[in-house]
């Protein structure tokens, strides 16, 4: 185990404070109230970067390094999950074990903390992103990422945020299960890659947004779509024997953003699809078939979209159901965690469902045309 992870100490510069305190994460009030702090009083209508100025030529300590570091953080931010299933039979002991070992043979600026639950178990890592891209105080961000497992039967499954961090976290684990288990785990996951037709990934999103159990699909506010242009450079290398040619691949679109209300019902979207382009990205939301149930707002899509792999998914937001009005409201709140994890659930069963549709419909038939 490591030391608690956090940011390192670092003496800021005028420039770098006067940058961070310009960031719209940081509010007009919340300068004044450093400034409050400080037993400096200062009027309401004075323009934010004048009192940037003015803090930026002050002394800092690194508690006040600390405090506007974490002003500039977004802990509300929603990562995207994805998961993925191996063929093992384990049971928790083992799984937990697997975690373990991993965080024994880590090191760098990395917490790793195991818990084991009734039916699951969960490594949780905090550990510290930097990105030298933004500006100096934004550049190393604290973040928490969470790793679950849950054994049923022959199978393992693995969920995790759809980032690179939880990815490289989940190959590490599944290479200590199979060091465990002694032998090589056969993985499962949602992906169209070895099915090219335009028409069969499209089925797979019209399929997943029927498939959540319990619940109606509502509407479709929004649909990406992308078309795969073949030989494209090969007709390009052409052209300078045919100009024609080149006159044909000049101008071409491949990919497209369509949102609004009833998008896959929409002539835009026909068009589109009728010229090869399938969905590569959907968010829509679905209706709970129980009397007086909530709304809920779903997001699925291809990471890869011109492969089709990469599959993740999250929750986007729940509109409670007014019992007073007798309508849904029209403000979303936040999912809980309890409800992100039932929706996540319901989410990769209606995948599986449309992956398996997907697959018995066209695999057979891409066999034949070969």
């Amino acid at each position: 185990m490591s030391s608690k992870p956090g940011p390192s100490i670092y003496i800021p510069s005028d420039k770098n404070i006067f940058d961070a305190l310009q960031h719209k994460k940081i509010r007009h009030s919340e300068v004044q109230r450093f400034l409050r702090n400080r037993g400096i009083i200062v009027s309401s209508d004075l323009e934010k970067i004048d009192l940037s100025k003015f803090i930026a030529r002050l002394t800092f300590d690194y508690g006040d390094y600390v405090h506007i570091t974490k002003l500039l953080e977004n802990p509300n931010r929603k990562e995207k999950t994805t998961r993925t299933t191996v063929k093992a039979t384990s049971n928790n002991e083992q799984l937990v074990e697997a975690c373990q070992k991993i965080t024994k043979s880590t090191g760098g600026d990395e917490s790793y903390k195991v818990v084991k639950k009734e039916d699951s178990t969960i490594l949780v890592v905090t550990y510290t992103e930097t990105d030298f891209t933004k500006t100096e105080l934004r550049q190393k961000t604290l973040k928490k990422c969470e790793i679950e497992l849950h054994a049923d039967g022959d199978e393992v499954t693995v969920r995790m945020p759809a980032t690179k961090k939880g990815k490289e976290l989940s190959e590490r684990i599944k290479s200590s299960l199979s060091n465990i288990l002694g032998e090589e785990l056969e993985e499962e996951v949602i992906s169209l890659e070895s099915i090219a037709m335009p028409e069969a990934r499209s089925l797979f999103f019209d399929e997943l947004i029927k498939s959540i159990p319990g619940y109606e699909l509502e509407d479709v506010s929004s649909v990406d779509v992308y078309h795969e242009i073949d030989n494209l450079d090969d007709e390009q290398d052409d052209s300078d024997e045919d100009n024609e040619s080149s006159t044909n691949f000049a101008g071409f679109i491949r990919k497209a953003a369509l949102a609004g209300g009833g998008v896959l019902e929409s002539a835009e979207f026909n068009q589109l699809h009728s010229r090869g382009f399938f969905i590569s990205k959907i968010i829509w939301t679905v209706v709970d078939t129980l009397p007086g149930g909530d709304k809920v707002e779903l997001e699925a899509q291809f990471g890869q979209p011109s492969s089709c792999s990469d599959f993740k998914y999250l929750v986007r937001g729940v509109y409670n159901y007014n019992d007073r009005a007798k309508i849904h409201n029209t403000t979303k709140r936040t999912p809980s965690r309890v409800e992100t994890g039932t929706f996540n659930k319901k989410l990769e069963k209606a995948a599986k469902i449309a992956f398996d549709k997907v697959a018995s419909i066209y695999v057979g038939a891409e066999n034949e045309d070969d």
